[in-house]
C-alpha cells in the first residue's frame, strides 16, 4: 500500500498559471469503467479521497476535457462525463476569445455543441475550441475540439458543432485537476450572488 501511495504522490505535478497566478495540482488516475451509450454517461476512476480526489475537480487527458468529479469514496471516484446531457462547460473560440456553453446533445459521442457565440464572430471550420477559464474547475485554454460546422438557426447566436479531440472509446489514463484557490473563489462568488 505504501508503495502505491508513493507512486501516486510522484505522479502529482504543481503548475502555476502565469496570467492569474492560480495554482493547480494534477494527479493521474486510471479509468476502470466508462459508458458512452447513454444520455447521462459516467466514468469511474481508481483514485479517491485517499489520493486527495474531491468533488468538483476537473478531469482531462492530453487531448482535452473528460468531465468533472461527481462523487468520491476512499479508493474510487465517479466522473460526470462530457458525454452527459446534464453537463455544461464554459468554452471559448480560441482565435477570437468569444465564449459560450459547450454541451453534449446525446447524439454522436465524437461531437458536442457550443452555443452563445454571437453572429458577428468570424468562425472558420477547423478553428480550435478551448476551456474559457471562467470556472474554478478548469484552467483556461485546455483543448476541447475543433469546429466541424456552424449555423445561425434563425437567431443572433451560432450553434457550433465541435468535433472532440478526445475519443471517449479510447480513454485509459486521465489527469485530475485541483485548483488550490477554488474554495476561496466559491465563497466570494456565493456572497455576491446572495446580496
Amino acid at each position: 500500500m505504501a508503495q502505491l501511495k508513493n507512486k501516486i504522490e510522484t505522479n502529482k505535478i504543481d503548475l502555476s498559471d502565469s496570467i492569474s497566478g492560480v495554482k493547480f495540482t494534477y494527479s493521474t488516475a486510471r479509468i476502470i469503467n466508462n459508458s458512452i451509450n447513454k444520455q447521462n454517461n459516467y466514468i469511474t476512476l481508481n483514485a479517491g479521497s485517499n489520493e486527495g480526489i474531491q468533488r468538483e475537480m476537473g478531469v482531462i487527458t492530453k487531448d482535452g476535457v473528460v468531465g468533472i468529479v461527481a462523487s468520491v469514496s476512499n479508493n474510487f471516484s465517479t466522473v460526470i462525463s462530457l458525454l452527459n446531457t446534464n453537463l455544461k462547460v464554459s468554452a471559448k473560440h480560441k482565435r477570437t476569445g468569444f465564449y459560450g456553453s459547450l454541451y453534449w446533445d446525446g447524439l454522436n459521442y465524437r461531437e458536442v455543441i457550443l452555443s452563445e457565440i454571437p453572429q458577428h464572430v468570424n468562425l472558420v471550420e477547423g478553428d480550435t475550441i478551448v476551456t474559457s477559464g471562467y470556472s474554478s474547475i478548469f484552467p483556461p485554454d485546455i483543448p476541447l475540439g475543433t469546429i466541424k460546422e456552424f449555423d445561425l438557426k434563425g437567431g443572433n447566436f451560432y450553434i457550433v458543432k465541435v468535433k472532440l479531440l478526445s475519443d471517449f472509446k479510447r480513454l485509459d489514463y486521465v489527469c485530475i485537476i485541483k485548483s488550490h484557490l477554488a474554495a476561496e473563489r466559491k465563497i466570494i462568488e456565493n456572497e455576491k450572488q446572495n446580496e
